[in-house]
Order: structure tokens, then sequence, then C-alpha cells
């Protein structure tokens, strides 16, 4: 992975982590599955990777983007 792409993929993952300590996110799988399917709008090699940064409920949604896009 290239440095610039690397460095998206903390920056987003740092956000997402944000976005799930500050609102309090109950339900961690239904919203990285939201959010997933809004990255994968922009590019899902990004996608997946963030996904894999988020434990078994990351790496399920990382799994799904693969099948669902056909890696």
């Amino acid at each position: 992975m290239d440095k610039e792409r690397k460095g998206k993929v903390n920056s987003i993952t740092c956000d997402v982590e944000s976005l799930l300590d500050e609102h309090n996110i109950e339900d961690k799988e239904s919203f990285l599955s939201d959010i997933s399917s809004m990255l994968c709008q922009l590019d899902t090699d990004i996608a997946i990777e963030v996904m894999e940064n988020f434990g078994d409920e990351g790496k399920h949604q990382a799994t799904a983007i693969k099948v669902n896009y056909g890696y």
C-alpha cells in the first residue's frame, strides 16, 4: 500500500473511531455496515482496509465487501 493510501485509511479509521465513541453507538455492526456502504462508493479497497481495523464486526464487513464486489 502506498503512503498516501495508508494515510487515508488511517485518517478514516480515526474518524470512524471518534464517531463510535462520541455517539456511544451500541449496534457497532450496523453502524460499520452503513459506513462501509458509503466508503465503497468512493473506493472499495480503502473501505476494506478501514473495516479490517474494527475487530470482528469490521472483519465481517470487510468480508461482505469482498463478496459483494467480487474480490
